[in-house]
């Protein structure tokens, strides 16, 4: 039998699992088929015509047997992404409005997705989806993060994940048991395994960096560590097994300092460190499994070297603006330990011993924030940004209407001008979405922020012709490429959609007119850096009231594509006061 406390964290995991669902599934399939029926009327339960339930209420039009699904939403956004107030009715064909459970609704709205996709229902997704939902309760029933300080503080508070995706939290290729061991939502910190090494195995990219990494964590030189998850895959393989009985690497287990996994699971953070640890593990996070593919050392190095002036003209243009450099990668090369072994066998173990060391903040300031965190729910429903902004205006003796659009203004200052410059002037597309973002505040107001994952970034050919990325393979080349309709995707999504949308509605939650404004200070400053930028055609179109790019994280699980292969529903916005917001069409 359950007790109150479990009862409670299984429902807010299963709130917060159908909240997101419903967010992917009202942005890439009802929405744009225009299914859906905003501030209903007529046809509802009961349950959501009484007046003790304050919001709006949303219906949602379907297919036998389920006709129709309503719910509350306690506030919606601009671009429609809403906040759940309450369960999820159905109506079936011939029968009265319904309570619908947890699992029926997930395994409604995928029948009606497969139906309106005319595909089998996707029984791989809903595993997902349920995988995910329960990780949230386990992360629920052991969260405990401790304050070392800011920045461990908020990688590891990010408890909900991507409020656009419909398995956030999904993990596999993990077991159960070590899940919790390594995991930022339970405040965890753990132990590197060490590894033992014949310097002749060690390949190094930049800056050689790992022997002080090493005495570092360990208070000795010369060795190599490794991620618990990815340990077992590394001492099975017959190539290491090879080289440990040549005495070439002998694994010494877990040694030294702990360290603590911020919201991207397998980046690793000590504050005794100059560099962050971008692990490899063969684990599935959301989409993709987070290996550190070879030609991704070789890009995150290369990127530093390449961009390194354009990165440094462009900061010193725009103050408070910083991209986190990647100076440095390395991995082992086992491959004469066993002359018998396949390339692809050779290629996966150095996968799986591959290392990305991303720069520290190297900043004075100590009020850091992760943009995904503070654009997130509590686990009481309130928004952290939200409380933030309350407390900080209080300070002040400052209207929390007033100060709320000082910080975003301050905060689309320093985020704005940066992205699109190095993008329509520099030809360099970043991946600015909140994940990647932090952000330092001085007197609760940002004047800093750092922009990461640099390996995930992107040159347009136009400005970076091949000849001019010296040092890259022609595998890296092809994956750092992109059209520069690409890159005007990439960058509006990550930039407008899934970073500034977000922030714009967690600040202004139940502030009537308050968003409109907030948009309406960004279209000002978007027109502004429009013109400083000669114009660009894409910045042109969007002011003119083209749509949004917005990725479809639920149809590519759903069509079960790579993630590179995302398409975008495209969304109309508030940029342009007089364009209809809810008017939307997919792009394929």
């Amino acid at each position: 039998m359950p007790t109150f406390e479990q009862r409670i964290q299984r429902h807010q995991a299963e709130h917060h699992s159908l909240n997101h669902l419903l967010n992917c599934y009202l942005r890439e399939f009802a929405v744009p088929q225009q299914l859906v029926d905003w501030n209903a009327q007529g046809d509802l339960p009961k349950a959501l015509q009484s007046d003790l339930l304050e919001g709006e209420t949303v219906r949602i039009r379907m297919a036998y047997p389920l006709l129709k699904i309503a719910f509350k939403v306690q506030s919606r956004g601009a671009l429609n992404q809403i906040k759940l107030g309450s369960k999820l009715f159905g109506k079936p064909m011939g029968k009265p409005w319904q309570v619908l459970g947890t699992h029926a609704a997930i395994e409604a709205l995928l029948n009606h997705m497969a139906m309106l996709t005319k595909t089998e229902p996707n029984i791989e997704l809903q595993a997902q989806i349920h995988n995910s939902l329960h990780n949230m309760q386990r992360f629920l029933a052991h969260a405990n993060v401790p304050h070392i300080n800011a920045l461990q503080h908020t990688e590891q508070s990010l408890l909900w994940g991507h409020p656009f995706h419909p398995s956030p939290k999904s993990r596999s290729g993990v077991e159960p048991d070590q899940l919790l061991q390594c995991s930022p939502e339970v405040g965890a910190a753990f132990q590197l395994h060490w590894f033992e090494i014949d310097p002749v195995l060690l390949k190094e990219l930049g800056n050689p960096v790992i022997n002080k990494v090493s005495e570092t964590l360990t208070g000795r030189a010369g060795l190599y560590p490794c991620h618990p998850w990815e340990v077992n895959l590394v001492v099975n393989s017959r190539i290491y097994q090879q080289a440990s009985q040549n005495n070439l690497i002998r694994h010494l287990g877990p040694l030294g300092k702990v360290v603590w996994p911020t919201s991207s699971v397998r980046t690793l953070y000590h504050p005794e460190l100059d560099v962050f640890l971008k692990c490899s593990i063969h684990v599935r996070l959301t989409n993709c499994i987070r290996k550190n593919a070879w030609y991704e050392l070789e890009s995150a190095v290369g990127m530093t070297q390449l961009l390194a002036n354009t990165f440094e003209h462009v900061e010193h243009a725009h103050p408070g603006f910083r991209m986190l450099r990647e100076p440095a990668a390395c991995t082992l090369d086992l491959s004469q330990a066993c002359t018998t072994a396949g390339s692809e066998e050779i290629l996966s173990l150095q996968e799986s011993f591959g290392i990305i060391f991303r720069e520290q903040l190297q900043s004075p300031h100590t009020d850091i924030h992760m943009a995904g965190t503070l654009a997130s729910w509590d686990t009481v429903g309130q928004s952290q940004l939200a409380q933030l902004l309350c407390e900080h205006a209080e300070q002040h003796d400052l209207q929390k209407t007033e100060f709320t659009l000082n910080w975003l203004q301050s905060y689309f200052n320093l985020l704005v001008p940066g992205t699109l410059t190095l993008l329509f002037k520099h030809g360099v597309v970043l991946e600015p979405h909140l994940q990647n973002t932090v952000l330092a505040l001085e007197n609760g107001l940002p004047v800093r922020v750092w922009i990461r994952d640099l390996e995930g970034t992107k040159l347009i050919p136009q400005h970076w012709p091949s000849d001019r990325l010296q040092g890259l393979s022609e595998r890296a080349i092809a994956s750092v490429h992109y059209s520069e309709d690409q890159g005007w995707k990439r960058v509006s999504y990550c930039l407008l959609v899934n970073n500034i949308s977000e922030m714009i509605f967690h600040a202004c939650q139940h502030t009537p007119g308050l968003e409109q404004k907030a948009w309406t200070m960004l279209t000002t400053l978007l027109q502004k850096t429009s013109h400083a930028l000669g114009t660009p055609q894409a910045l042109s179109g969007l002011l003119q009231g083209q749509a949004l790019a917005s990725k479809n994280n639920l149809k590519t699980r759903l069509f079960k594509k790579a993630d590179r292969l995302s398409d975008y529903t495209f969304l109309s916005h508030p940029l342009i006061a007089q364009h209809d917001k809810h008017t939307e069409h997919t792009a394929y």
